[in-house]
C-alpha cells in the first residue's frame, strides 16, 4: 500500500486524499456551463436578429410611431383640449370675459364711432326670402386691408367686375398707411360709398391728426374748411404726421365714419349673423362690451385669462379666431342644455361670423364662422376680396401686390415742399 499513487493535479500538486473520490462540484459545473451555453444562444440570435433588415425597419416604424405620437399630442391634441376647455368656460358665464375687455385703454377720443349697423337695403336678399324693403345689391365685395394701394384697389375691383348699381364695396380696415396713395384709397372708397371698419393704422392717423389739427377736427363737417398751408407744418416729422396734415375735410369726416365694429345682420353666405372688425373680437362678450383698442388690435387671447394681445402666438395663447370658431361650434351644446342660471340673457345667442384684416403673418385665413382677408398686399402679397351674392356663394378673388416696404420713395400723397396736394383719386361728384 506504500507505493499507492495518489492523485495529482494538472499542476503537479499532489491531491490530498480528502479529494480522492467522486467530484462533487461536477453537477454545478454542468449546469453554469447550461446557463453560459444559454446566454451565448440568446446573445448570438439577439445578435442575428438586430442585424435582420426586417427587425431594423421595426424598430425605424416604432421611433417614427411614438415620434409622431409625442409631437401629435403636444402640438394639435393638448392646444386643441385647450382651446374647447376656454370656449367652455366663455360658454359658461359672460363673467368668463367680463373685466378684460378694458386692457388697452383707449385713448379719450370724441366723435369715435363704436359700432353701426349697415343699411339692410345694401344686403344682397334672394326674393324667396325678402323681409323688409327690397334691396337692388346682389353681391357685396369685402376687400382686405388695402393700406394706401390704390392701383391695386382699382385693379381688385375691375377683376370682380364692381358695379355699384348691383355691388356693395366693404373695408375690414387699414385703408392708409405704408402704401403710396392713402388719399387715393379713401377717395375711391368714397366715390363708391363704400362702407367700412376702422383699422389700427386708420385710429392711428385719427389720433395724430386730432393732436396736429384739433380746429379740422371741430370743422370737420364743414366741408369748406381747408387746412391751411402755414398750419404749423414742423410738427410734421413723420409719414404719419404728414399724412395727418394732408387729409381733406372729406377724407377727414370719411375716415372718422368708419366704425369699430359694423353689424351687417343675416347675410345668406354666412352662418348667424355677420359682423365686419379689423381685428378681432372676444368670444362670450356682446358686442356692446367689446374694447374698441382690442377689436382693432388683437391677434391672440389668453387661454387662462381671456384677454386679447396685438402680439403674434406665445406660449398659452391661441389666435383669437381660432377660440372663436370652437365657441361657435360648442354654442348649440350650451344651448341644447340651457346654461347655467346666470346666463339666462344668452339663452338664444345665434352664431356669428367675422369678417376681419389685420393679420399679415396668418395670411388669408377662411373658415366656417371667421373670414381673415389681410394677404400682405403693401409687402407683395396680395390684395384679397371675398365676394358673396344673394345665392349664398362665396368667392376668393385676389390681384398681385407690389412690396412698398423696402427702398421705397416718399408716398405721392405725403406733402410735396411743405405744400398740401390734392387728392390723386378720383374726386367725389
Amino acid at each position: 500500500m506504500a507505493n499507492a499513487k495518489l492523485p495529482i493535479s494538472r499542476s503537479g500538486a499532489i491531491l490530498g486524499s480528502q479529494n480522492i473520490g467522486p467530484d462533487s462540484s461536477r453537477p454545478s459545473s454542468l449546469i453554469d456551463n447550461g446557463i453560459l451555453r444559454c446566454l451565448e444562444a440568446f446573445a448570438s440570435k439577439s445578435v442575428t436578429l438586430i442585424r435582420a433588415p426586417k427587425f431594423r425597419r421595426l424598430v425605424i416604424v416604432v421611433a417614427v410611431l411614438t415620434t409622431c405620437s409625442i409631437i401629435l399630442w403636444i402640438k394639435v391634441i393638448v392646444p386643441i383640449i385647450e382651446e374647447g376647455r376656454s370656449a367652455w368656460s366663455a360658454l359658461k358665464s359672460s363673467s368668463a370675459a367680463a373685466g378684460v375687455n378694458g386692457g388697452d385703454s383707449h385713448p379719450n377720443f370724441p366723435g369715435m364711432v363704436f359700432m353701426k349697423t349697415m343699411d339692410p337695403t345694401l344686403i344682397p336678399q334672394p326674393f324667396t326670402n325678402h323681409v323688409g324693403p327690397l334691396s337692388k345689391k346682389k353681391r357685396l365685395v369685402f376687400v382686405g386691408d388695402i393700406h394706401g394701394c390704390r392701383k391695386e384697389l382699382e385693379a381688385l375691383l375691375k377683376k370682380v367686375h364692381f358695379h355699384p348699381s348691383t355691388d356693395h364695396l366693404i373695408s375690414v380696415g387699414d385703408i392708409v398707411s405704408k402704401g403710396p396713395d392713402s388719399l387715393g384709397v379713401i377717395d375711391v372708397l368714397r366715390r363708391y360709398n363704400a362702407s367700412c371698419v376702422r383699422g389700427n393704422h386708420d385710429d392711428r392717423l385719427l389720433l395724430v391728426a386730432q393732436q396736429l389739427r384739433p380746429r379740422a377736427f371741430e370743422t370737420s363737417m364743414d366741408h369748406k374748411a381747408r387746412l391751411d398751408p402755414t398750419d404749423e407744418f414742423a410738427k410734421a416729422r413723420d409719414p404719419v404726421q404728414k399724412l395727418a396734415m394732408s387729409l381733406n375735410a372729406e377724407q377727414l369726416e370719411y375716415l372718422q365714419s368708419c366704425p369699430v365694429i359694423l353689424r351687417l345682420g343675416a347675410v345668406k353666405a354666412f352662418n348667424g349673423d355677420a359682423v365686419v372688425v379689423h381685428g378681432g373680437l372676444i368670444p362670450g362678450l356682446a358686442l356692446e362690451s367689446q374694447d374698441p383698442s382690442s377689436a382693432m388690435n388683437m391677434r391672440i387671447i389668453d387661454l387662462a385669462t381671456h384677454a386679447p394681445s396685438k402680439k403674434h402666438r406665445q406660449k398659452g395663447s391661441v389666435a383669437w379666431y381660432r377660440l372663436w370658431n370652437r365657441y361657435q361650434q360648442l354654442l348649440p351644446v350650451r344651448q341644447r342644455f340651457g346654461g347655467s342660471k346666470g346666463d339666462r340673457g344668452r339663452e338664444y345667442e345665434t352664431h356669428m361670423t367675422v369678417i376681419y384684416g389685420h393679420d399679415a403673418k396668418a395670411g388669408l385665413q377662411i373658415h366656417k364662422y371667421t373670414k381673415g382677408l389681410d394677404s400682405s398686399c403693401v409687402n407683395g402679397g396680395r390684395l384679397t376680396a371675398l365676394v358673396v351674392d344673394d345665392n349664398g356663394k362665396q368667392e376668393i378673388i385676389q390681384v398681385d401686390g407690389k412690396n412698398y416696404r423696402e427702398g421705397a420713395s416718399l408716398p405721392v400723397d405725403v406733402l410735396r415742399d411743405g405744400i398740401p396736394q390734392q387728392p390723386t383719386g378720383e374726386k367725389v361728384a
